[in-house]
């Protein structure tokens, strides 16, 4: 039995928005060329996800209940921010000054610490010679059951029927037919937020900028739980958040484009004051005393999964 799951769209909606930095149903010659060669347009080479998960999908629609339940569009491959976005970072830094941009560089072996991107150009007045700024992306993980059975349907060609490839999956794997997936929000405070602080700690020790570049939606839901302050226009920062989001418009090679919606500048002793503040005000022991006794009060099967 099909079951549907409500506003969420989950269920009647194909999850699927991009398969390999084109839309899913694209006509343009450049998305039937990286269809066939499984190539990632904004990364460059062979789609990384592909070779290691047999997955193509750079993007998929969900309607989380953070974002008020609305249908939208979230990049779930990090390669999906760069390109444009990490372009955007480099020319707000460098202006029309010719960067040179590097990828994947590890900051320390130990702990390891790898940065997505370097970008840098030779200048005598500056500290080594170096301009020089790193430029971190970041998308949102799946969670839940998983979309890989449409990615099975829009491989056969067969997205018109994406839903049955979800019940044959179940009756496979004796599980209940439905389609469960969603977007991790819970990552963007544990992994994200702490990135920043780590990455953020680092470079402000050694004199180097550090961008964050992410989906609008996203960085909105990173300052629900860390929200700094600001620096005025002008005044020195250490970090630059960059939200970019779906436009819905295509560029001119049938991509669809990512725009900036907006970049905020902050310093890292804001930052670390935001991220270790209480969101709720101040703290009442008594509040938490309470909520453990209730807790402890609730049927064992009635408790929620302890999640750090």
């Amino acid at each position: 039995m099909v079951q549907s799951n409500g506003q969420n769209g989950r269920g009647t909606v194909f999850p699927i928005v991009e398969a390999f930095g084109f839309p899913h149903d694209s006509a343009a010659p450049d998305a039937a060329k990286a269809w066939s060669e499984k190539t990632c347009p904004f990364a460059g080479g062979l789609c990384e996800k592909y070779r290691q998960y047999h997955f193509g999908y750079c993007s998929v629609t969900y309607a989380a209940n953070w974002n008020k339940g609305q249908q939208r569009t979230y990049a779930v491959c990090d390669h999906r921010l760069d390109g444009p976005p990490v372009e955007w970072a480099v020319t707000d830094y460098f202006g029309s000054d010719q960067a040179t941009l590097v990828s994947e560089v590890m900051a320390t072996s130990k702990p390891r610490l790898n940065i997505d991107y370097v970008a840098y150009l030779d200048d005598p007045s500056a500290p080594d010679g170096t301009r020089i700024i790193a430029i971190e992306t970041q998308a949102i993980d799946l969670r839940g059951g998983g979309v890989g059975p449409a990615w099975e349907a829009w491989e056969a060609g067969d997205v018109a029927n994406w839903r049955a490839y979800f019940t044959a999956e179940a009756e496979r794997k004796g599980r209940r037919d439905t389609v469960d997936y969603g977007v991790n929000t819970g990552n963007v405070y544990k992994r994200l937020g702490t990135q920043v602080a780590v990455k953020g700690e680092y470079f402000k020790q050694i004199d180097v900028p550090l961008y964050v570049v992410m989906q609008h939606s996203i960085l909105e839901q990173l300052r629900s739980r860390i929200n700094f302050t600001p620096v005025e226009d002008g005044a020195p920062w250490d970090i630059t958040f960059a939200g970019f989001e779906y436009s819905g418009d295509l560029d001119s090679d049938g991509k669809l484009r990512l725009d900036l919606v907006e970049s905020t500048r902050t310093t890292l002793p804001n930052y670390l004051e935001a991220m270790t503040s209480s969101r709720e005000g101040s703290a009442l022991r008594s509040d938490f005393v309470a909520k453990v006794r209730k807790k402890k009060k609730t049927p064992p099967n009635q408790q929620d999964l302890f999640t750090l």
